[in-house]
């Protein structure tokens, strides 16, 4: 199955799919998106796949989030609240298919997973980390909500969690896995041996039972309100995202438009690197 922003593998019943824009750090374009759409419906619909690897290309990112270049933004940025609904929704559909996914998916977190990239990490069914890979949901220090709110139901620790929602900092492979976050951290080299390992293992047992006990598993987590906490929290998104009215938030936004990412970035996070 060939794609311009993703790669897409298949063999001995685990299906591998590579977030493929490494010179972009793999940010979440809509293209790529989409093609994500695409291939998690070709894998739902496949009953030889039985286990899904979701990676990202490179030795740097596995995903820095949404992408948030000018040229991303000019191509398709929402005119009216209407329309940033409908692109929020869509995202945060896009996110929540691996939730809703009959094959479980093994993460392999190759880099910095920040912003809607954590969120694509985390939602995974089981996630692993490479030894230098970070994890940072930073949304808040531009006015923005992370996509999903997914730690209050993966963090074994409540006080670090709202730390790391109430100041958008950044914590390292080892502190995600003390905080519950990761499954394991291994060094850079065996990361995709580790992952594979994983999934053939998993793929040994029989499909059905796995995929029920999946559904067991996230209807457990859907009896304790996560859905409905997804949904409250995406409509708080959708709020604070069209709030232009705000003028910290307009000086950020021009920035961005005006003189690009890095601009953007160093205005954002500069108040914080001390």
């Amino acid at each position: 199955m060939a794609y311009e922003y993703l790669l897409f593998e298949h063999a001995d019943g685990v299906a591998t799919l590579t977030l493929n824009r490494p010179e972009k750090h793999n940010a979440l374009s809509q293209g790529l998106l989409a093609e994500l759409r695409d291939a998690l419906d070709a894998v739902e619909m496949d009953r030889s796949v039985r286990v899904v690897i979701l990676t990202g290309a490179g030795r740097q990112a596995f995903s820095t989030g949404f992408d948030l270049s000018p040229q991303e933004l000019a191509a398709g940025a929402p005119q009216d609240e209407a329309e940033w609904n409908i692109l929020i929704k869509r995202n945060f559909d896009t996110l929540m298919r691996i939730w809703n996914l009959r094959q479980p998916v093994i993460a392999a977190v190759n880099g910095h997973a920040i912003a809607a990239g954590s969120n694509l990490a985390l939602i995974c069914d089981i996630t692993i980390a490479a030894e230098h890979a970070t994890f940072a949901e930073p949304e808040i220090r531009h006015y923005a909500l992370s996509p999903l709110l997914l730690l209050p139901y993966l963090a074994n620790n409540s006080k670090a969690m709202h730390y790391l929602y109430y100041t958008g900092d950044t914590i390292g492979a080892e502190e995600a896995l003390r905080l519950g976050l990761v499954s394991k951290v291994v060094p850079q080299d065996q990361l995709m041996p580790e992952a594979m390992r994983m999934a053939r293992r998993i793929a040994q047992v029989p499909a059905y039972a796995v995929q029920l006990t999946k559904r067991s598993i996230k209807g457990a987590y859907e009896m304790m309100g996560f859905k409905n906490a997804m949904e409250l929290h995406r409509a708080n998104d959708a709020l604070v995202i069209d709030a232009s009215q705000i003028e910290e938030k307009r000086r950020l936004m021009q920035v961005l438009q005006q003189k690009g990412l890095k601009a953007f970035l160093d205005l954002r996070d500069g108040p914080f690197r001390h």
